[in-house]
């Protein structure tokens, strides 16, 4: 999946300053997040998948589909929980980079291929996609494309 060059907007120099600049907003609103958790006694960071699984004894489903998923449904992560905050904030600077080429290819005329989700009672962990998922967020979006694997 690289980035088409024949057109100036389709480089991630082209949108290097404006993902810039969002992802610092993104890490102001990481920041304000992961205080006002800690003020309420709230978890901060997403949750980890192996430990949903476990508290509910969960097993792989059959069922793989494709759908529109809105991002406030997703909550957790199965590898990268420590790389945003619950709400898919950046929670360091040293994903900026890879932030950025995300930012760039949301912009693309192509877009990006659909994230992968594991669906637990109707909340979503991110298998595959989490700068997508956070990119997504940045641009205002409600929604993104997935496929989708039911845990039960």
């Amino acid at each position: 999946m690289t980035l088409q060059t024949d057109r100036p907007w389709n480089t991630t120099a082209f949108w290097s300053e404006p993902a810039e600049q969002s992802f610092t907003a993104m890490r102001r609103k990481a920041r304000r997040q992961v205080w006002r958790d800690r003020l309420h006694g709230r978890r901060s960071t997403l949750v980890p998948f192996d430990e949903a699984a476990g508290r509910l004894g969960l097993l792989p489903g059959s069922d793989v589909h494709a759908a529109t998923v809105r991002l406030d449904l997703i909550v957790g992560s199965v590898a990268k929980d420590g790389l945003f905050t619950r709400g898919f904030y950046p929670a360091t600077t040293r994903i900026l980079g890879r932030w950025k080429r995300a930012y760039a290819r949301a912009h693309h005329l192509a877009g990006y291929d659909p994230v992968e989700l594991y669906e637990v009672a109707g909340r979503y962990f991110v298998v595959d996609g989490h700068f997508r998922v956070s990119v997504a967020r940045a641009l205002g979006s409600d929604t993104i494309e997935a496929t989708v694997r039911r845990w039960a």
